[in-house]
């Protein structure tokens, strides 16, 4: 007996090995702290930190962490932040030049990572926040914005290792995403008589909802606006319960053919609306759990209740609004 425990105990230490290697360098930055984390779109806790550690007086460190799966893996050092999709078994080498968001990126994950910096599905896209051209027609600039997408989806697949599913469906998803975001900056820029215009945004099925670009802009599609912003059509927002209510009511109705993105689009605008009356004095804050209430009648079973409870629970209780009379 005593032989199996032993046996048993050293598989499981093998199962928990680290997998993963990376060997950064932030350029400029030593004896810096750095901290990894890893993002999971599925869920709406932030992101978890895994490691901390300091770069040493070049600014390189070396570690090892464990993926057991294909995840989206987030690098910060003082404030510079820099993604990588990583999977099982990659060695992971980089240099983050100084004051740069763009990290050169070597070895097995080197042509993944040029990609999704260049095509600025990882980084920051310019075009989704300022159009190329602004005296153009809409269905000309959508032609632009089209043509882009396609190419970069041709470049990937030519350049790129698409041996694996979650990474292809990723990149579909966030190609997508961008596609819809770019033409909502173009709108803006028109003036409010474009603003409303409707783009056509294609669901792609339940795999989509891994991609952040992709699940943002079905938020701006269905709802109105980005969930992770407090920015509306350019400008700041001041919005009623109506409005979360037809939002609401609009992705319930629209996303019945993907109900595990329809759940997790709505509890992210459940856990929005938890907090739409924040006051910088600190004593006009509310929550307003109207929304919640529902959501739990809709997704009794859903994971998402725990986590959107604990954000009430958490606090004052002076904050709280009376939770509405069951019906």
């Amino acid at each position: 007996m005593r032989y199996v425990l032993l046996i048993m105990f050293c598989s499981l230490g093998c199962l928990a090995q680290p997998n993963v290697h990376i060997r950064g360098h932030f350029d400029g930055f030593p004896s810096s702290q750095y901290q990894i984390s890893l993002n999971s779109p599925l869920t709406l806790a932030p992101s978890k930190s895994i490691l901390e550690g300091k770069t040493d007086l070049n600014g390189c460190f070396h570690t090892d962490i464990r993926l057991d799966s294909t995840q989206k893996v987030t690098i910060v050092c003082l404030g510079y932040r820099v993604d990588f999709l990583l999977s099982p078994n990659d060695t992971l080498s980089f240099c983050n030049p100084s004051r740069s968001f763009f990290p050169q990126v070597q070895g097995n994950t080197a042509k993944l990572h040029q990609f999704l910096y260049e095509s600025m599905l990882f980084g920051k896209d310019s075009l989704a926040e300022k159009p190329l051209f602004k005296h153009i027609s809409s269905e000309n600039y959508y032609t632009i914005v089209n043509d882009l997408s396609a190419q970069y989806w041709e470049r990937y697949q030519s350049t790129c290792d698409t041996s694996n599913a979650y990474i292809n469906a990723y990149i579909s998803a966030s190609l997508e995403g961008q596609d819809y975001l770019r033409k909502q900056a173009y709108l803006r820029s028109q003036g409010e008589q474009s603003r409303n215009e409707p783009i056509r945004f294609k669901v792609l099925g339940e795999e989509a909802r891994i991609s952040e670009l992709y699940i943002d802009a079905l938020q701006q599609h269905l709802v109105g606006m980005n969930l992770g912003s407090r920015m509306m059509r350019g400008v700041f927002f001041q919005v009623d319960s109506t409005f979360w209510e037809k939002g609401y009511q609009n992705a319930y109705e629209s996303l019945r053919k993907v109900p595990l993105t329809r759940e997790l689009v709505l509890a992210q605008l459940v856990q929005r609306t938890l907090f739409t009356r924040m006051s910088f004095n600190g004593q006009d804050i509310k929550i307003n759990q109207s929304l919640f209430q529902r959501f739990k009648e809709d997704f009794p079973n859903s994971p998402h209740i725990k986590t959107l409870a604990e954000a009430i629970n958490n606090f004052p209780v002076r904050f709280r609004q009376q939770e509405p009379p069951k019906k």
